[in-house]
């Protein structure tokens, strides 16, 4: 069961959950829910496993880097396994334009915090555009305006360097490194006002794109649009060069005289892996044309190798969670949102489940060609099977007009509780609103909460 608490008085948002027991039969509006659920839209974000160092993904980033000329940096992380593994991680090279993800994150902590609009606009001035005026190549010009939000764009999907100036100047350069150092990015500095350079390393560079995919830098919605602005990328011909077609990749690029890095999120049939692969001292540019890539294909031959449905072991509870189960619960929001795995899997009317302390999942192969990640697992309609057993129904509200309404269970979701409930999985985590936000006394410590059973 899932049900959604507001404590009155405050604007913190908490969940209650109570396990239920399995039911046989689901039909009428419980199969209206199943549908709603397999239709709604492709969710980026995941949980991250601890590290595990992997020998054999270490061998395979050394057999292709090792002993190339220059210097060669390496970090990898699988997010659902957590297989890690880095070569000179913590060598320190010239970021290039790596240092724009550092301006998109603080851009998208302001916008969080209200400081900044993403649709206000900004003039470039000349120093903005000087260093693209001086190399010839300009794609705005001074005294243009745009919105922060179309800077941002053009800095991260062609690198427009005048965009990137234009948001340090607005954000701050200081800000940008407080941030930084705030989420433990203690390798990198941005050099803005200096005469040194921009640094980072390739695990500081890891990190941070593994608080993106996780949504543990900035909220979840600023996470999900940093990451589309990264699958936007135009520039192609380093890491997605040796990623099959079926593969997406979220990254940045960063290129200067001798020097060459990609760094991005890669989500493919094999589960999401951060890849950073950065160059610089090189004897020639070709060279990291030449290795990138393949370092690129052999990582994700690697990972394609083995099982495509890992399992993860849980102390806690000392249950392990494995197939595609625990792809969906990295996909949705992990331990947030489902909890531990509190029973193995077993079968259940002919269904393989597992109970978690927050839901029961469920796999259903019949499901597999239906779009959005993980189609085969369903979650159980514990909701509608704990309101069974307490006797617990709500008459049919008429639609108020905002938030949103399901003809369905005749009931609408609003306020903050829509907003928790569209930001957290939507209709694939918890399903249909079965009643209308309604005090009740919690089970767990005897207090009143505004309350919406899913």
């Amino acid at each position: 069961m899932v049900s959604f608490l507001k404590k009155p008085g405050y604007r913190v948002l908490v969940m209650f959950f109570a396990l239920a027991f399995a039911f046989g039969g689901q039909s009428g509006v419980l199969s209206q829910i199943r549908v709603a659920q397999a239709a709604s839209p492709v969710v980026q974000l995941f949980t991250s496993a601890p590290d595990a160092p992997d020998s054999e993904l270490q061998a395979v980033i050394e057999g292709v880097v090792a002993d190339l000329p220059g210097t060669w940096g390496v970090a990898v992380k699988k997010l659902d396994t957590g297989q890690y593994a880095v070569f000179n991680g913590d060598t320190q090279q010239v970021s290039a334009s790596l240092y724009k993800l550092w301006v998109l994150e603080e851009l998208y902590r302001q916008v969080q915090a209200g400081i900044v609009d993403l649709d206000s606009t900004e003039s470039f001035t000349y120093d903005d555009t000087s260093e693209d005026a001086a190399s010839g190549d300009l794609r705005v010009s001074a005294g243009d305006a745009y919105t922060l939000r179309q800077a941002a764009n053009l800095m991260i999907t062609v690198s427009d360097n005048s965009s990137a100036h234009l948001l340090v100047r607005v954000l701050g350069s200081d800000n940008v490194n407080r941030f930084m150092q705030q989420n433990g990015l203690t390798n990198s500095i941005l050099d803005w006002l200096g005469d040194g350079d921009n640094l980072t390393t390739p695990l500081d560079v890891l990190k941070e794109l593994e608080m993106i995919a996780t949504s543990q830098m900035v909220d979840a919605q600023s996470s999900q649009e940093m990451i589309k602005l990264m699958l936007g990328q135009q520039i192609n011909d380093l890491l997605p060069a040796g990623l099959p077609s079926n593969v997406q990749l979220a990254h940045k690029t960063g290129s200067l005289y001798a020097l060459r890095h990609d760094a991005g999120i890669v989500y493919g049939p094999t589960g999401p892996y951060i890849l950073v692969a950065m160059s610089s001292h090189l004897n020639y540019e070709g060279m990291a044309y030449d290795t990138i890539p393949v370092l690129a294909k052999r990582i994700n031959d690697y990972f394609a190798s083995r099982p495509s449905t890992p399992a993860r072991y849980f102390a806690e509870t000392h249950k392990s969670v494995g197939h595609d189960f625990l792809k969906f619960w990295s996909t949705y929001g992990g331990l947030k949102t489902f909890g531990f795995p509190i029973a193995p899997e077993q079968i259940s009317n002919g269904v393989l489940v597992q109970q978690f302390e927050r839901a029961r999942f469920e796999l259903h192969p019949e499901n597999a060609g239906d779009p959005g990640p993980n189609p085969t697992v369903l979650l159980g309609l514990v909701g509608q099977e704990r309101a069974l057993q307490l006797g617990l129904s709500w008459p049919r509200s008429t639609d108020p007009g905002t938030g949103k309404y399901y003809d369905a269970t005749g009931q609408a979701i609003t306020g903050d509780f829509y907003a928790y409930w569209q930001n957290n999985g939507g209709e694939r985590v918890f399903g249909l609103p079965l009643s209308p936000a309604l005090p009740m006394v919690s089970p767990t410590d005897g207090k009143t909460y505004l309350t919406q059973w899913f």
